[in-house]
């Protein structure tokens, strides 16, 4: 990048990369050159760390009509604004109920089943920038009757459906499990990649027959489901590496009983697995007695902390930095709380609307250069 008062190009580049992109978009405009700097893929990495430091959001969908998605943002226990609604790509406005399945890197993946087939979308909500994806062909019909896919021998089929990204090719990619709706056991699992926009079938899946558990989660290029073995009838959590495309089985930790646990959420605690725990030990009451953290570290489990969850009903845990955030689920009502590592005290935020869903999200520069 040429300069005419010479400013080092390297301390152009670190000012770019800690600005917001909305800023970013503007800039690409002045010249050739800050075009190229911005929109180099080097550039984009640069920016996705500074942004996950000191940037990080949530996003909420609004239930309801077309989808609508509003923005978070929290730092030390405070809401620094109102939530403030995204602007969408005019394709997210029509009557097709979007809902979202998972967030990585400032971009979403969106499911929606329009009267023909169902269809997906990767969504940059910070540049207003979707990619509509085919659904993978199966050889099945949309069943009207109960919501489900059904196949050519007549078989309800249910579909799970991650998102993540692979660091070695720097791709996003989708993975869909086929699942037959009665026994569980898996049809087909196929794996989309938007660098090579297609779709293909993996050979390596589990034999195992699993009930899957929502939320998903992301870590450090791996997709986490909270399961239960139907054959063992033992609850685990299943990995999916997005690099390597293979599956992984990780046991919880030894003293989980889930003759005594209700709720169970996975999250991210500085870029470990973690490992939420609601306790319930009065069978008539509503409200946990206790919640436990857990972080996976190298030697494996290791607990972090035990407080009183009385307040709490089925914890979401949403973002960890110096703070757990999490999305309680009240009667008919969603509430905001964070948790200090350090004290463990808790801070209701006050943020009660009707929101099914909330994800992490760190705006960012991904798909900039990719076409609808």
């Amino acid at each position: 990048m040429r300069v005419e008062n010479s400013v080092p190009e390297d301390l152009i580049v670190d000012i770019f990369a800690k600005l917001p992109v909305k800023s970013l978009i503007r800039f690409m405009c002045l010249s050739k050159s800050c075009y190229q700097a911005i929109s180099d893929p080097q550039f984009f990495r640069l920016h996705l760390h500074h942004s996950n430091q000191s940037n990080k959001q949530f996003v909420l969908q609004i239930s309801g009509g077309p989808l609508t998605l509003q923005s978070l943002s929290f730092c030390h226990h405070q809401l620094l604004r109102e939530p403030v609604t995204l602007d969408q790509p005019i394709l997210l406005l029509s009557d097709w109920r979007w809902e979202m399945v998972g967030s990585c890197n400032g971009v979403l993946c969106l499911t929606t089943s329009p009267q023909s087939m169902p269809s997906l979308g990767i969504l940059n909500p910070s540049i207003k920038k979707l990619k509509l994806v085919r659904f993978p062909n199966l050889e099945y019909s949309l069943c009207s009757s109960n919501g489900l896919n059904r196949s050519v021998d007549g078989t309800d089929i249910s579909t799970e459906i991650g998102f993540g990204f692979d660091s070695r090719t720097s791709d996003f990619k989708i993975v869909i499990i086929f699942r037959e709706f009665d026994s569980e056991r898996w049809r087909q699992v196929q794996v989309y990649s938007l660098r090579k926009n297609s779709w293909k079938v993996l050979s390596n899946v589990p034999n195992s027959l699993y009930d899957m558990y929502d939320p998903q989660v992301v870590v450090n290029g791996a997709l986490y489901w909270f399961v239960n073995s139907v054959i063992s009838d033992c609850f685990s959590i299943l990995m999916f590496d997005f690099t390597e495309e293979t599956f992984k089985e990780i046991e919880m930790p030894d003293c989980f009983d889930e003759d005594l646990g209700e709720y169970v959420s996975l999250g991210e605690v500085k870029g470990k697995l973690s490992l939420l725990f609601l306790l319930y030990l009065d069978e008539d009451s509503s409200a946990g007695d206790s919640l436990e953290m857990w972080m996976m570290e190298d030697s494996g489990w290791v607990r972090q902390f035990v407080v009183n969850g009385s307040q709490l009903y089925g914890p979401t845990c949403l973002a960890m930095n110096d703070e757990v955030m999490l999305l309680s689920t009240y009667p008919n009502v969603r509430r905001i709380l964070s948790c200090d590592l350090k004290t463990l005290e808790f801070t209701d935020h006050e943020v009660e609307e009707h929101r099914p869903c909330a994800l992490t999200y760190t705006p960012s520069l991904a798909l900039l250069g990719e076409e609808n």
